[in-house]
């Protein structure tokens, strides 16, 4: 069974474009013969939206029928009224948090939110080493300022870094460093350039 999709006549989008701004959305579907979900879908590639003081008189409208709504029901606190035992947790004025929940819990508190700081900065630290997204907006270094130092100074002398395999190929125009070239494995792998 196939589904025929819904396309409105240009007469009628150009009466939807005209009227959704300060119009219910339920009088629009009414109106134009449409379900919930197809009017949205028709609405967001049309790209439109609500005129603010529409949307503010809509929650006026919703704010004072709710208010109506209790009055009627008897549900709606009375002038006064004061939720039971709300004095007890209630904050005095001049009360910091540390006073309020002890030298003790304000510590553990800052000791458990430095530890999970430290270990979300070590996690995106490596995930920025591997070259992964972050997940955060922590500023992480990226790469070591040494391996920054040696790439720029290989790229100097005219060698061809592979980054994504941690190799700096030689060519022939290449000025070799051998000093840099007979350490240890640093930051890149040396090998002569496939093409020689």
């Amino acid at each position: 069974m196939t589904t025929q999709k819904i396309v409105l006549t240009p007469e009628l989008e150009a009466y939807l474009v005209r009227h959704y701004k300060n119009t219910k959305n339920d009088v629009l579907m009414a109106k134009l013969g449409l379900k919930f979900s197809t009017f949205h879908r028709i609405v967001r590639k049309l790209g439109l939206k609500k005129t603010k003081q529409f949307m503010h008189k809509c929650q006026k409208e919703c704010a004072d029928a709710a208010k109506e709504s209790h009055l009627k029901n008897g549900t709606y606190p009375p002038k006064g009224y004061v939720i039971p035992r709300s004095e007890e947790f209630r904050y005095r004025k001049g009360e910091s948090l540390k006073a309020r929940i002890g030298t003790r819990r304000w510590n553990n508190a800052h000791r458990k939110a430095a530890e999970k700081r430290r270990a979300t900065f070590r996690e995106e630290k490596a995930r920025a080493w591997f070259g992964l997204p972050q997940r955060t907006d922590l500023r992480v270094k990226q790469q070591p300022l040494q391996k920054i130092k040696d790439r720029c100074y290989l790229k100097r002398r005219g060698y061809v870094l592979d980054e994504e395999n941690i190799i700096a190929y030689w060519t022939r125009e290449t000025k070799r460093a051998t000093r840099l070239e007979a350490q240890p494995r640093r930051y890149y792998i040396f090998k002569q350039h496939p093409t020689l």
